[in-house]
């Protein structure tokens, strides 16, 4: 690292980073970094030896018919709470450091790597819970090793090791590791599954500030992705680019017009009477309902309470063999008595149905789209309410996910012409947008952009041509096949045509991007 900081004088070491060229601050900038993550574990390493100090300190004494369930849970809560008060921290902060630490006791080669500064506090907590899943797998299975393909083989820590140092984010290796704990062992995702929802399954909706509430879920999957796409598809049916709200307001609105909050209606404020969206998908009564969801509602109306005469006194609804009780018409009416404006839940139409991809040989982990992979159990699930969709041969003989590690021989780059291998242009390989179904194999192929540090869903992607289209001769130039094309999100499209960062894409559909400036390499894969 740069000497030239005193990290004794913040204005000067200010001053100095400030002045750095851009290769001193692309070598000075990591360096601090690693520095920051090697004194980051350490202080993790002695908050929880400080909680064990205080908790065995606490029950010092004692004999072991005194120390119970209540005295050990003080003893624990003792501990955290000093820790808090020593550190600075939240309780609950505390509690996450301490539990990263006892699990980090049996996977030495992860708290290694970690007190080496390679890895922050979070990708470390989510490796070390993944290997701690993964242990339990292996002593279930009676062996200490996986079988990825090699003859060496390699322990589940390793695996977690090897996930753990990609270019990822965090939430894509949370999703690499639980597809490689599923492909290990499924049952065992499944009762774990089972037992979240059990235990940790819950809606809450507590008061917050301003007149506005907080809503915290743990719900299943496919209850996540359904509501997500609704949202989605709702903001987009009914506002343009040139509405003037943050995206979190209109996607707030939409949740109450989804689930029928009275009142509760999206509709753009651009202001432009040329909008795009100005009634988009709605009659002329402005209703986004369809003639059967018309006919819905009709049934609906027929349930709600009938709307109160002005002019007539206010009766309360009893059962018909009941006399009714008729209140003096002086008195004020109560909240109950008035009558209620119910809503009504709405149904995009246009949003994606859910879809979930599967191995018809039952090889490769089942995936969710739009939260990633799921247990066969849970797949087979939801085939009753989800569109199924297999994975294209060319997923199929890449394989399962486990054996794609890094240290395994390396493919060859691929087709340099960007033609895919093909001496003819196959069908639609002369046209530049893909096919329906070619974007489905490249999809199924890659799960996530494949730009560095990017965790942007494929399906969400534009389909990138690695050799560029030549749109005036196509047969020259790269062609639209498998072997051409990449997911990159549309910010890391607009990137990758600037040319900072050059990929080569390999036949085993590797990326290896090197700066154009300082010759670094960093590599993605596509599962």
């Amino acid at each position: 690292m740069s000497t030239t900081l005193t990290f004794t004088d913040p204005d000067a070491d200010a001053t100095t980073i400030g002045s750095m060229s851009r290769d001193e601050l692309t070598e000075t900038g990591p360096d601090l970094l690693r520095e920051s993550r090697k004194h980051e574990a350490r202080t993790v390493l002695a908050a929880a030896a400080l909680a064990d100090r205080v908790y065995r300190e606490r029950l010092a004494g004692q004999s072991e018919v005194e120390v119970w369930g209540s005295v050990i849970e003080h003893a624990d809560k003792l501990a955290r709470a000093e820790v808090s008060l020593q550190f600075t921290i939240s309780r609950s902060k505390a509690g996450s450091w301490i539990a990263l630490a006892d699990l980090l006791k049996e996977l030495p080669l992860i708290r290694a790597t970690y007190l080496n500064g390679e890895l922050s506090t979070n990708r470390v907590s989510i490796m070390a819970r993944a290997a701690h899943r993964g242990a339990d797998i292996d002593a279930d299975t009676d062996t200490d090793t996986v079988d990825t393909g090699d003859e060496s083989g390699m322990s589940f820590e390793e695996i977690v090791l090897d996930y753990g140092s990609r270019a990822t984010t965090d939430p894509v290796l949370s999703q690499q590791l639980n597809a490689a704990l599923i492909s290990m062992n499924p049952d065992s995702v499944t009762e774990e599954r089972e037992d979240i929802a059990d235990l940790v399954g819950h809606v809450t909706i507590t008061p917050d500030v301003a007149g506005h509430s907080s809503l915290d879920a743990v719900v299943p999957a496919h209850y996540g992705v359904f509501l997500t796409t609704q949202i989605n598809a709702l903001v987009d049916e009914r506002t343009c680019l040139k509405d003037p709200r943050r995206v979190g307001s209109l996607r707030v609105i939409a949740l109450g017009e989804i689930t029928g909050v009275p009142g509760a209606r999206l509709d753009c404020e651009c202001g432009q009477d040329d909008c795009p969206k100005r009634g988009s998908g709605t009659d002329s009564n402005g209703s986004a309902e369809t003639p059967s969801d018309a006919e819905d509602a009709a049934a609906w109306d027929d349930l709600l309470p009938e709307p109160a005469d002005a002019d007539a006194p206010d009766v309360e609804l009893v059962e018909p063999v009941v006399e009714p009780e008729v209140p003096d018409p002086m008195d004020e009416p109560t909240p109950e008595e008035v009558p209620v404006a119910f809503g009504r839940a709405l149904v995009v139409p246009g949003a994606p149905v859910l879809t979930v991809l599967k191995d018809p040989d039952g090889i490769l982990v089942p995936r969710l789209q739009g939260y990633g992979p799921i247990d066969p159990d849970y797949a087979a699930t939801l085939s009753e309410v989800a569109k199924t969709i297999h994975y294209p041969e060319s997923v199929r003989t890449a394989g399962p996910l486990i054996p794609q590690i890094s240290d395994r021989a390396q493919a060859p780059p691929a087709d340099p012409t960007g033609h895919g291998g093909h001496t003819a242009p196959p069908p639609g390989a002369l046209t530049y947008a893909p096919s329906a179904a070619l974007r489905a194999e490249v999809l199924a192929n890659d799960a996530w952009c494949r730009y560095p540090y990017c965790g942007m869903p494929s399906h969400l992607c534009d389909l990138d041509h690695w050799r560029p289209f030549n749109h005036t001769d196509p047969e020259a130039g790269g062609w639209t096949v498998l072997g051409d094309l990449i997911p990159l999100c549309r910010a890391d499209h607009q990137r990758k045509h600037l040319a900072e960062w050059v990929p080569t894409l390999y036949t085993d559909r590797r990326v290896e991007w090197r700066s154009r400036w300082s010759g670094q390499v960093i590599v993605t894969y596509p599962r």
